[in-house]
């Protein structure tokens, strides 16, 4: 499993309510080339559309029983990519019969491959029709103790293990003013208001967070203190983020206008963030106005 990536086909399959989505939701984090519920009969024709087109991407496909029938090209399928010189990988969810019947109760949804009788009927007939595929199956994962977050991260283990699950969060620092909303995908919003404002000093109104004269101006107003507080709670709770496998975080600061102290903020919390080393850090401004000098 730890082989190079490039030119990698990972083939997810397995019981319905295991996790398959989900297993391939984090393969698309970790950057694969992700399709979902393909008949298996087209794998051929996709992997050579990748492979011209995408010569260093990682392909995942998702192939269950909701392909009926098409099932049965499944085995000519893996041997026509086989002569073609990829060796697939072949991926088989599973998960325990009554943890499936209270996933499929919690969620309310019908059993895909339902047509009559009840969901445990459904199961043991998708299991006779997976069981062929399982056998020949080089990685059988079972998902019965495993939440949602667990599962992402023991597929980044063993699929992406130079960018596991800890190194895979995105973190969003944005700034804005209150005067034009507040941002609707934040997940941790700073009020700096109360700060001193450089709108009110001459020679600053006309800069913004990003000129040096109002990061210094905020930092010596209240700054310094806000920014030791935010960063302590960031230090806290973006690692365990991370851990649980969440793929971005959104962290919001917000003054009146948007120009001057949730800038000057949110860029020093950006660069703060960068040195915790989870992943990615980006920075932007909603409301920032580079305004001429009078």
């Amino acid at each position: 499993m730890l082989r190079s990536r490039k030119g990698r086909l990972v083939v997810v399959t397995g019981i319905s309510g295991s996790g398959r989505s989900t297993c391939l939701r984090a393969l698309e984090d970790a950057g694969y080339y992700c399709v979902d519920n393909l008949p298996a009969s087209l794998l051929p024709a996709l992997h050579d559309t990748i492979a011209e087109r995408l010569a260093h991407t990682p392909v995942a496909v998702g192939i269950d029983a909701r392909g009926g029938e098409l099932l049965g090209d499944f085995e000519q399928a893996l041997a026509s990519v086989r002569e073609a010189g990829v060796q697939p990988e072949l991926v088989f969810l599973d998960c325990a019969d009554d943890i499936l019947i209270r996933r499929f109760a919690e969620t309310r949804r019908k059993h895909p491959v339902w047509q009559a009788g009840t969901v445990s009927e459904s199961i043991a007939h998708e299991r006779r029709t997976m069981q062929a595929i399982r056998e020949q199956t080089s990685l059988v994962i079972d998902t019965s103790e495993m939440n949602v977050h667990q599962l992402k991260r023991h597929i980044l283990r063993l699929f992406d293990p130079e960018n596991s699950a800890e190194m895979r969060l995105m973190v969003s620092v944005l700034s804005f003013g209150y005067k034009h909303g507040l941002p609707r995908d934040a997940d941790y919003v700073f009020d700096v208001r109360y700060l001193g404002n450089p709108y009110f000093v001459s020679e600053l109104t006309q800069l913004s967070g990003l000129d040096a004269a109002v990061g210094e101006y905020v930092m010596s107003r209240g700054g310094l203190e806000a920014l030791d507080k935010m960063t302590e709670l960031l230090d806290h709770v973006l690692p365990q983020h991370a851990q649980e496998g969440r793929a971005l975080v959104t962290i919001a600061l917000g003054c009146t206008g948007g120009q001057h102290r949730s800038v000057a903020l949110a860029e020093a919390i950006a660069a703060h963030v960068r040195t915790l080393h989870l992943g990615r850090v980006t920075v932007s401004h909603r409301d920032v106005k580079l305004l001429e000098p009078a």
